[in-house]
């Protein structure tokens, strides 16, 4: 690989050998400011330092970083990308950058945290092409609404929702990750309330009324109906914002 860091390179979060086997020094050598391609491709390389990016990704925060240095300097801002194009598919033959590996480690990360469909929309964001995203998504083998469920008890615990309200919110939070409105609804449970307004929690609080009323739990009523027009049919969701390490180019 022609060139090195300017800066030492550490161990990254995703499995790279390649990357983690490396050695660099300073690229001025004398001491010097590197030049600008010098600098980009720094950049870059702290970039993957830090986690696994997509092409797409670097390529936009190389020509944001090379845009801010121009009005730093009060140079013209450069609109052609071939420099930075030539410095991706040279990290991308050193094995330094994979859309084929960030498509796999963005699937490892939110595999048990978000619907098929929010991951799909995460990689097409980044530029993943259709034919590697798929491929990285073979690995998820679940049942969706087994999963919302999964991820409402982790997150919501194993009771009921206080109040409708409480409902509508965890219901709002499996839109965003992804589920259908559908799966939404059959995984979060109604709010059950006494005549009063206390919390029946659950089966075991509606049996034992029965019990000692002897007849069906007449007396226990639900909550308010749910404000189906409150939740939107679709939220969109975004990337979660990885720090980047300083623009220092």
């Amino acid at each position: 690989m022609q060139g090195s860091s300017a800066l030492p390179v550490r161990s990254p979060a995703i499995d790279n050998p390649r990357m983690a086997s490396s050695d660099h020094g300073n690229d001025s050598g004398d001491g010097a400011p590197p030049d600008a391609g010098k600098a980009l491709r720094n950049k870059a390389l702290r970039l993957l330092t830090t986690r696994e990016h997509s092409r797409e990704e670097l390529l936009r925060k190389l020509g944001q970083a090379r845009a801010r240095r121009a009005r730093q300097n009060a140079e013209p801002t450069p609109h052609q990308r071939d420099d930075i194009e030539r410095i991706l598919d040279e990290l991308a033959a050193a094995g330094w950058q994979s859309d084929e590996r960030y498509a796999e480690a963005i699937v490892r990360r939110l595999g048990d945290q978000a619907s098929r469909r929010f991951i799909e929309d995460r990689l097409a964001q980044a530029g993943i092409a259709k034919e590697v995203a798929q491929h990285a998504l073979t690995a998820l083998e679940r049942d969706e609404r087994d999963l919302a469920g999964a991820l409402r008890q982790r997150r919501f615990g194993d009771d009921p929702p206080a109040d409708e309200r409480a409902r509508e919110r965890q219901i709002r939070f499996l839109l965003s990750r992804g589920f259908h409105l559908g799966d939404a609804f059959k995984v979060v449970p109604r709010a059950v309330t006494r005549g009063d307004g206390d919390r029946v929690a659950g089966t075991a609080g509606r049996n034992a009324d029965a019990r000692d009323t002897g007849d069906a739990p007449s007396t226990l009523r639900r909550g308010t109906p749910l404000r189906r027009s409150s939740i939107p049919r679709a939220r969109p969701w975004g990337a979660r914002n990885d720090a980047d390490p300083p623009d220092d180019v």
